[in-house]
């Protein structure tokens, strides 16, 4: 999370703590269970010690977890003035998976409830304190870790997704925390809340500075989430109640699937310190519905009735928000007299850029109004960055069908297809799995070849909605590259599916 947290320092001044240790589930309490074993309990799981632990073990949280230590080398390290001997392991939780990175680490599972993943990160030192008694008490007791991950257990309603075994490990991690579907899921349902109500007043500054999608993409470009979004998905309203309370109106990209939101409300009155969070969240029971929710200060989930939808298109799309700002602060108790205040202001955008519409394949695109542009069957839209039906130029195609593991389709399929086209003409080819353009992170075919004697530069990049596959291609004489890969920036990031 270096990226995400440098940006989180900036804009909350130091005033929040950072996104991958949400440190209030790593809260607890201790016991001792019947057959002797020491248990901790966590606000998502627990984590039972070995019998033998007990009197063995103390366990101490800090910014990056809670740390169990072996009592003997601790207190004798402490004694000559050096603390954390006896280092056994230390709980830790992540919405993304940057612990795969540590020396060495247990994964213990992933809940869909906080969107986090738990580990155990192992000592990447030897901390036992030489003396041989206490060196054999430490080395058994690490042997014995590895029955901790085991008798690690996630409570029911958390949609844990436990690891079952050592070999699963990598591959779990991996998946844990990176979906477009999970990371929504923090952003609105736990990172959200939780910093709007560490310090309302803060956070509300952040949000009318620099809008929802600013943190949005940090959060997501730091975890390597593929998203569709862009600024204009994103929008605030702020209003100001008649007893001086701010309510906050945050409008998110339409959601797809429970429990992502419409809408969400930050509430806070600063005469009385009150604060709010409140949910517009899909559900599908019965179709495309919504419900009204809320988060309280202690993370509790409550459904207070069902909401309208809105529909943008619609005329009456201002007074429906106002409207529903008003039944919410109506909800706490604020005056459902609203002035609206200005907002954050919207993302810049390029001047000169114009919406490129494929009808022929359901999407559309950007790109700057001086270039020439046409549909060919098979191809999709050519963007001309010099002279029409030349190169150099970039591609755009939505696939009807979702291709398999995009890198993989690059090594097994694309560049193959390369070599047999152009022979002994390819210069060089590179087969890239993280590509950073146009706001993302996407696997890419990076070619040269020639034409005669001139020496070509290619990129095939590939993308997806979910359910088809997007394809952009960039050509450009080699050296002379510069105006075609801003183009092919700004098509990637004015992709829509329509």
């Amino acid at each position: 999370m270096k990226q995400l947290t440098a940006l989180l320092l900036a804009l909350l001044l130091l005033a929040l703590p950072a996104l991958a240790e949400p440190m209030s589930l790593l809260d607890y309490t201790d016991d001792i269970l019947e057959d002797g074993s020491p248990i901790y309990y966590f606000q998502e799981l627990s984590l039972k010690l070995p019998a033998d632990w007990r009197g063995k073990v103390m366990a101490m949280k800090d910014e990056h977890g809670v740390g169990f230590y072996q009592i003997a080398s601790y207190r004798k390290y402490e004694a000559e003035g050096t603390p954390g001997g006896g280092f056994l392991f230390m709980l830790s939780a992540s919405v993304n998976t940057s612990f795969t990175e540590l020396p060495s680490f247990r994964y213990l599972g992933f809940s869909g409830a906080s969107a986090m993943n738990y580990y155990l990160s192992l000592p990447s030192d030897y901390p036992a304190y030489m003396e041989e008694a206490t060196q054999a008490e430490y080395d058994a007791m690490c042997a014995q870790i590895d029955d901790v991950v085991q008798n690690a257990a996630f409570y029911a309603g958390t949609g844990a997704e436990k690891a079952e075994s050592e070999a699963d490990t990598q591959d779990s991690a991996s998946a844990g925390g990176v979906s477009l579907e999970r990371a929504r899921y923090h952003y609105e349902h736990s990172a959200l809340p939780r910093y709007f109500y560490d310090n309302p007043e803060n956070m509300l500054r952040v949000m009318e500075e620099s809008g929802a999608y600013r943190l949005w993409t940090s959060l997501a470009d730091e975890n390597g989430v593929k998203y569709p979004y862009q600024s204009g998905d994103y929008a605030e309203n702020l209003y100001t109640t008649g007893d001086g309370a701010t309510i906050l109106q945050i409008i998110m990209p339409r959601p797809e699937a429970e429990p992502q939101c419409y809408r969400v409300y930050m509430l806070y009155n600063p005469a009385t310190g009150d604060a709010a969070y409140y949910t517009v969240e899909y559900e599908g029971l019965l179709g495309e519905d919504a419900l009204l929710c809320g988060w309280s200060r202690n993370l509790e989930h409550t459904v207070y009735g069902g909401a309208a939808v809105l529909d943008e298109s619609d005329g009456g799309y201002r007074e429906a928000l106002l409207d529903e700002a008003k039944q919410i602060a109506k909800l706490v108790g604020y005056s459902t007299s609203l002035t609206a205040t200005e907002g954050p202001a919207p993302e810049p955008s390029d001047d000169g850029l114009v919406q490129i519409a494929c009808s022929e394949q359901g999407f559309t695109t950007m790109a700057k109004s001086e270039y020439a542009w046409d549909y060919q069957a098979g191809t999709g839209i050519s963007i001309y960055t010099q002279h029409a039906g030349s190169i150099p130029y970039v591609i755009v195609f939505y696939g009807e069908d979702l291709l398999g593991e995009p890198y993989e389709y690059i090594q097994e399929q694309y560049t193959p297809h390369m070599q047999q086209k152009y022979g002994d003409a390819l210069a060089s080819f590179e087969e890239v799995r993280s590509y950073e353009i146009g706001g993302k992170q996407l696997p890419a075919g990076l070619y040269s070849y020639y034409v005669g004697d001139t020496l070509v530069d290619m990129i095939r990049l590939m993308d997806s909605t979910g359910s088809r596959t997007v394809s952009y291609t960039a050509k450009y004489i080699h050296g002379e590259g510069d105006a075609t890969l801003d183009a092919l920036d700004t098509a990637i990031r004015g992709f829509r599916a329509e």
